[in-house]
């Protein structure tokens, strides 16, 4: 191959969209060696940009090296590994990268690879051995996937957010926030604080219930793939539910040694408020228990659901929040162990006051939130699913692991 050449003809850049530890964005791919973000509103926590090499293994793998440039306030590494079959998508499980192609000629592609000569990138001292046993063991070892707090979130959520960081060093998840109301309002400007002070934390702002900003944060991560590829466990809950950071930790930790379960909650304290407060309520005999329903104000998704051909309708037909929740435990394939009250944590769900009127009800009345059903139809989810009247539900409890077995 030649080396990297100063005169190097220009060529329409490589695009491919990264899943990162800091960051979710496009990195843009230039022949003469370069890289950088494709989007200006990413948090720079890897520097931005930097140098990148190809070079193939004596196994035939694509070995690609990323070299940032200096990084801002010193996060993560300054290079990075990541290897592919075909030079179209490259991972690293160890470090919990994946980079697939987008658009452009591939960094395979032979103008490109040519282009490249790992001799040339750096010094002797900063480049990276790369053998057959290396990168047999990158592509067989498992990748480390975090859980993620996702929310939609408004005007009253600080103390709560607040209280899901409570604790820094027991961070080990993500938290993704998008903030409905006005983005010049101070407590937007709050929330964009805890995010540049915390790693992990992500602020967006959009208009929109909870459910279809779920979908909207989805689509700016780059599709369901992209975060089922980041993560394992996924707490899609309501800008009032209250738990601490070490309790978010714990309930995913639970679910991990639990894989059998795809829906999940929290239990509740005493002194939540909520109709199935009778039902999912704590429980203190128990480490957790199986059930056909929890509700979709605290639910945890398996993240591998969101790629189920049964319960993607459901997730393209939920507005409100009305109906999902009975969807749950159906698109699980009504096993009798896929949905669990985790009761090792309880949360707190704090009664509506005059004081602190419910912000989602300013938006849509609580009367009108059966209107959902129409796009329930329009998805063909199984109306049996989804069309029944509440006051005549009752959940069940199939089974249940005792504390003691904690």
């Amino acid at each position: 191959m030649s080396g990297i050449a100063g005169t190097a003809e220009a060529l329409k850049p490589c695009v491919y969209f990264m899943v990162h530890r800091d960051f979710c964005d496009h990195l843009v791919f230039r022949n003469d060696g370069t890289f950088m973000h494709g989007s200006s509103f990413v948090r720079r926590a890897s520097g931005g940009r930097g140098r990148w090499s190809l070079v193939k293994d004596s196994a035939g793998k694509y070995v690609l090296q990323l070299h940032w440039d200096a990084m801002t306030d010193q996060v993560g590494p300054r290079q990075e590994q990541l290897v592919s079959p075909d030079g179209f998508a490259f991972g690293s499980m160890s470090q919990g990268l994946v980079l697939n192609h987008v658009e452009g000629a591939s960094l395979a592609a032979l103008e490109y690879f040519e282009s490249q000569q790992p001799s040339e990138v750096g010094t002797t001292s900063e480049r990276v051995a790369v053998s057959q046993n290396s990168v047999a063991d990158e592509l067989a070892s498992p990748l480390k996937k975090r859980g993620l707090v996702f929310s939609s979130v408004g005007q009253q959520c600080l103390p709560v957010v607040q209280e899901w960081l409570r604790t820094p060093s027991a961070l080990d998840f993500d938290i993704a926030l998008v903030f409905y109301k006005d983005a010049a309002s101070a407590e937007y400007k709050v929330l964009q604080d805890l995010s540049s002070a915390h790693t992990g934390v992500e602020v967006f702002q959009h208009e929109g219930m909870k459910w279809p900003n779920f979908r909207y944060w989805i689509d700016l991560q780059g599709g369901l793939e992209a975060v089922e590829a980041r993560y394992d466990y996924i707490w899609v809950v309501d800008d009032d539910v209250r738990l601490s950071t070490a309790d978010i930790s714990r309930m995913f930790s639970i679910l991990r040694d639990h894989d059998e379960i795809a829906f999940a909650c929290p239990s509740f304290d005493a002194g939540s408020d909520g109709v199935w407060r009778f039902f999912d309520g704590h429980d203190p005999r128990f480490k957790l228990r199986y059930t056909n329903f929890v509700e979709c104000t605290a639910p945890v998704l398996k993240a591998s659901m969101l790629l189920d051909p049964k319960f993607q309708p459901c997730l393209r037909a939920v507005r409100t929040g009305c109906f999902i929740d009975f969807c749950f435990h159906p698109a699980a394939g009504g096993r009798q162990d896929a949905v669990a009250v985790i009761d090792a944590v309880q949360c707190h769900h704090p009664p509506r006051t005059r004081e602190a009127p419910s912000e989602m009800r300013q938006v849509q009345a609580w009367h009108d939130h059966k209107k959902d059903d129409v796009y329930f139809e329009q998805e063909g989810v199984p109306k049996e699913w989804w069309s029944i009247e509440p006051r005549f539900f009752q959940p069940r409890i199939f089974n249940a692991i005792p504390k003691e077995s904690i």
